[in-house]
């Protein structure tokens, strides 16, 4: 990360948190913490460091750097990311492209595999999803979120008209191009449904939806 994106996010974080940023701190050489933070930020976009300051608005006490991680990118947050991951899925397997908050999710999501992710619990399958969100994290370039392919129809079933089916895929494309601006789409729409959810992803939705606001 440039230098310039490290002391203009320093000295907003110590505007907004005046003393308490500094005694954080203390003791700790300026150069090595931002370069340490310079490091660990590097292919974050300028859209996920602002999203991250936003955030800070709302906590009271001064982020240390896998918090403030977290507050850019919280699709890092394992739960939060397997959320989306399962409610993407499902999307997918409907026709839709799916919320998602950052492509890493969404070929993480692939590695594991969509059969897996809708029929496993989150306490099953954690340890692999947890290894795959971070390994695609990693990455640092990602290719972007495809368009999900349409399902031949079985063998003697009435076909849509070909118009008709350009039109649909036509709209899957232009919708899978769509900036997905709301990192906590996946969660709204958890509790806008919530029959068949179970008892854990619903409180992890709440929790999104509570950080948030």
């Amino acid at each position: 990360m440039p230098q310039a994106w490290i002391d203009r996010l320093f000295m907003r974080l110590s505007v907004m948190y005046g003393q308490q940023f500094a005694a954080q701190w203390a003791g700790v050489d300026e150069k090595c913490m931002k370069d340490a933070w310079a490091q660990e930020l590097a292919g974050f976009t300028g859209d996920e460091i602002a999203a991250g300051v936003d955030a800070c608005r709302s906590r009271r006490y001064v982020p240390n750097l896998p918090e403030f991680m977290m507050l850019c990118r919280p699709a890092l947050d394992p739960a939060t990311a397997h959320a989306e991951a399962v409610l993407g899925m499902q999307e997918r397997k409907r026709g839709e492209p799916g919320e998602w908050s950052h492509s890493a999710v969404y070929w993480a999501a692939v590695r594991v595999g969509a059969h897996d992710l809708l029929n496993q619990s989150f306490s099953v399958i954690r340890a692999r999803w947890e290894k795959e969100l971070r390994e695609s994290f990693a990455k640092g370039a990602w290719e972007s979120v495809p368009a999900p392919s349409l399902a031949l129809p079985a063998p003697g079933a009435d076909v849509t008209c070909n118009a008709e089916a350009q039109k649909k895929i036509e709209s899957i494309a232009a919708q899978s191009q769509k900036p997905r601006k709301d990192s906590k789409g996946w969660a709204r729409k958890i509790l806008e449904n919530q029959k068949g959810r179970s008892p854990t992803v619903l409180a992890m939705a709440r929790a999104a939806l509570s950080e948030a606001a």
